[in-house]
C-alpha cells in the first residue's frame, strides 16, 4: 500500500505542484516576475484547492441552490473589485449569526471564527484570495507585486489614499509591522501561523508605498501564506502602543470596509459602514450585526427562525429544513484537525507509553457519529481529508489499532503499555481544559472522561474556559488534558504538522518537540520531487504513529446558510477555510 500511496502521488505532482508559483521558475525561463495589476486576477499563486473527503458523510461541496456562476472576481474598468452580479443594491444591516465571542481580540494571535466573524469587516489584507472564484490571488492594500528569479525577495506596491479608520494613512511601516507580529512575535504574543514564514529574515519598509520580504530560501507557497485571512494590517502605531499584544484591545483601527459602532462582548458586534473605504464602489451594505450563537442547533433554530440572515455552522437536522424555508445552505470542508491534546511536560503524558494506551482506547468513529447531529465532523489522521494524499492514505490505516474501533486486544495493549509506565493502577486528579461554546468539544469531553476512567482509570476533572481565554490557558501549559481543533491556512503537512507538532509550532501547546520530526517539516516545505514528497509524508507518518503526540479525532465540515434575499457573492460556497471570505465586502441584500 505504500507503493499505491507513491503513484498516487503524480497526481498530485509535488509537494506543492497544486500551490506551483510561475513567478520563481515553474513554468520555465520565460515565466519570469509577472507583475499583476489591480485590473487582473493574478496567476502568480493559487489557493490549495478544496478537496471533498471520500469518507466525508455529506453531499459534494456546493450550495443547495448557488445563486450565482462565476469563475473569477468581477472589478470595473479602473480595477476595484465589485459584487459578481450585474445590479447589487446598496444599503440594507446584515445580521451574521455563529460562534461570536472571543474575550481574545487579536487577530494575528488567534485562528477562530469567534474572531473572523465578527472582526473581519473591519480589516484588509496585503493581498487576498479571489472572493469569488477562490482559484487565484488577487490584490488588496497591494495593487502589485514581483518576485525576484530567485524567488528569495517579494517586492509588494501598495494603494496610495487608503486611510485607517482613525484618519491615519496607510504607509509600509503598517505593512512590516503587521507583518513583524506575525513572523517574528515578541515574547509571550501567539503567532499561530509563524511555521509559513520561517524562511522571511526580513520584512522591509523600502518607502512609504513599498515593502519587501526576504528570504534565506524559497518558498513556493509565500502568498498563498500572505493571503490568509487573520493576516490583517494594523497600524504601527496601534502594535507600539500595546506592545504589539492586542488580545485585550476589543476595537483597533483597520484600513477594512465596516467600522466598530458599538460592542457587546459575547452578545454582539455591530459594525457600520466605512464612508471613507479606498473602494469608491463598496461596501454596498450600510452594516453588519455579528451575533454570537453556539454552533449547531442554536445557530439553527436562529437562522430558521429568520433572527439572522447569514448563518456560520448550523446543524444537520436544520440542513434538512433549510429550503422549505427558502435557505440556502453549503457545506464547506476546512483544514481542521480535532481531538485530544496531552500535555507532554505533566506526567502521565510524558510517558509515550501512556501516550499509546489513551489512543487505543478512544474509540474516534463512534466519537465522530455522537456529534454529528449536532456538529458535522469526519474521520482523519495524521492526514487531514482536506489533504490529496489522504484518499489512500485513510484506506490503509482505518482498520488499524489506533484509528478503528477498540477491540478487546487493543484494551489489553492498552492496560499493558499502562502498567508498564507504572500506571497500572491509574492516575488521578488530572485537569481537563474544555473550551466553551464549542458544541462538539462540549459534548465530547465528558465521554473521554468517562472511557479514561472506565478502561485506564486516569480520572480527570472538567474544568470549562472561556473560548478566548482558552488559547491562553493552553499556551501557558495550564491544562493535562484538553480537547480541542484549529484552523490552518493551506491543507498541507507543510502547514497543520508544522503547527502542530514543529518545536514550538503556532498550536505546538501539547508541547512536543522531536528534532528528527522538525527536519521532516521543514523537507516538505521545499520538496518538489513527487517520490521524495511521499518518503517524508511516510516517515512523518511513522514516527507520528510511533510518538503519538497528540489523539486525532478528524475534521469538521461547515454547514453554512444564508437567506435567498442575502447575496454573498460566491464567498460563501467556496475555498477550504471558512474564515476567509468573511469580510463582507461584496455581501448585499435584496429588499424586503
Amino acid at each position: 500500500m505504500r507503493n499505491a500511496r507513491r503513484a498516487s502521488a503524480r497526481i498530485v505532482l509535488s509537494a506543492f505542484a497544486f500551490l506551483c508559483i510561475s513567478v520563481i521558475g515553474c513554468g520555465g525561463d520565460d515565466a519570469g516576475s509577472p507583475e499583476p495589476t489591480s485590473t487582473q486576477a493574478t496567476a502568480a499563486d493559487t489557493t490549495a484547492p478544496t478537496a471533498v473527503p471520500a469518507v466525508a458523510p455529506s453531499t459534494p461541496v456546493v450550495a443547495t441552490r448557488a445563486p450565482v456562476s462565476t469563475t473569477a472576481a468581477v472589478t470595473r474598468d479602473d480595477g476595484y473589485l465589485k459584487a459578481p452580479e450585474g445590479n447589487p443594491r446598496y444599503g440594507g444591516v446584515l445580521k451574521w449569526g455563529g460562534i461570536g465571542n472571543s474575550t481574545l481580540y487579536d487577530l494575528h494571535q488567534t485562528g477562530s471564527i469567534a474572531n473572523m466573524g465578527p472582526q473581519a469587516p473591519m480589516f484588509d489584507l496585503l493581498v487576498q484570495v479571489d472572493p469569488v472564484s477562490w482559484d487565484s490571488i488577487i490584490p488588496d492594500l497591494a495593487t502589485s507585486w514581483d518576485v525576484t528569479d530567485d524567488g528569495l525577495t517579494y517586492t509588494f506596491i501598495l494603494r496610495e489614499g487608503v486611510k485607517f479608520h482613525d484618519g491615519a494613512p496607510l504607509t509600509a511601516d503598517d505593512v512590516a509591522a503587521s507583518f513583524q507580529q506575525i513572523v517574528f512575535p515578541p515574547p509571550g504574543v501567539l503567532s499561530p501561523r509563524q511555521g509559513l514564514f520561517d524562511a522571511v529574515t526580513e520584512i522591509v519598509a523600502v518607502d512609504d508605498g513599498t515593502v519587501e520580504f526576504r528570504l534565506k530560501e524559497p518558498r513556493p507557497f509565500l502568498l498563498s501564506a500572505i493571503k490568509g485571512g487573520f493576516n490583517v494590517i494594523v497600524r504601527k502605531e496601534t502594535l507600539d502602543e500595546n506592545n504589539f499584544d492586542l488580545r485585550r484591545v476589543p476595537i483597533y483601527p483597520g484600513t477594512g470596509p465596516f467600522v466598530t459602532d458599538s460592542l457587546e462582548p459575547g452578545v454582539v458586534r455591530k459594525l457600520k459602514k466605512n464612508e471613507d473605504y479606498w473602494n469608491p464602489d463598496l461596501p454596498y451594505l450600510d452594516g453588519v450585526e455579528a451575533y454570537h450563537f453556539d454552533l449547531g442547533p442554536k445557530t439553527g433554530a436562529a437562522c430558521l427562525a429568520n433572527n439572522i440572515d447569514f448563518c456560520f455552522g448550523i446543524d444537520p437536522v436544520a440542513e434538512e429544513r433549510a429550503p422549505d424555508s427558502n435557505i440556502i445552505t453549503a457545506r464547506i470542508f476546512p483544514t481542521v484537525p480535532l481531538g485530544l491534546w496531552m500535555n507532554s511536560n505533566t506526567k502521565p503524558f510524558d510517558d509515550v507509553r501512556v501516550r499509546r494506551a489513551v489512543n487505543l482506547v478512544l474509540d474516534k468513529p463512534a466519537l465522530v457519529d455522537a456529534v454529528y447531529e449536532v456538529f458535522p465532523t469526519v474521520p482523519g489522521g495524521w492526514l487531514m481529508p482536506t489533504d490529496p494524499l489522504f484518499e489512500d492514505y485513510w484506506a490503509e490505516v482505518q482498520d488499524q489499532p489506533g484509528w478503528r474501533s477498540p477491540t478487546e486486544e487493543d484494551k489489553a495493549e492498552a492496560r499493558r503499555l499502562m502498567e508498564e509506565a507504572g500506571y497500572g493502577d491509574g492516575v488521578d486528579d488530572l485537569d481537563l481544559i474544555v473550551r466553551q461554546t464549542i458544541s462538539f468539544f462540549e459534548a465530547w469531553s465528558p465521554i473521554v472522561q468517562d472511557v479514561l476512567a472506565r478502561e485506564l482509570n486516569i480520572n480527570a476533572e472538567l474544568r470549562p474556559v472561556a473560548s478566548g481565554a482558552w488559547y491562553e490557558e493552553a499556551k501557558n501549559g495550564n491544562y493535562d488534558l484538553s480537547i480541542t481543533g484549529f484552523g490552518v491556512t493551506l491543507p498541507h503537512v507543510a502547514d497543520y504538522w508544522s503547527n502542530a507538532f514543529r518545536t514550538e509550532g503556532g498550536y505546538n501547546f501539547i508541547p512536543y518537540s522531536n528534532p528528527e520530526f522538525d527536519n521532516i517539516v521543514a523537507a516538505t516545505q521545499s520538496e518538489s520531487d513527487p517520490q521524495k514528497f511521499q518518503q517524508l509524508i511516510d516517515d512523518g507518518i511513522e514516527l507520528l504513529d510511533r510518538e503519538v503526540p497528540m489523539i486525532v479525532f478528524g475534521s469538521l465540515f461547515v454547514i453554512d446558510a444564508w437567506h435567498d434575499y442575502v447575496h454573498p457573492g460566491g464567498a460563501a460556497t467556496k475555498g477550504a477555510n471558512y474564515w476567509e471570505g468573511m469580510r463582507n465586502e461584496i455581501w448585499w441584500m435584496e429588499e424586503r
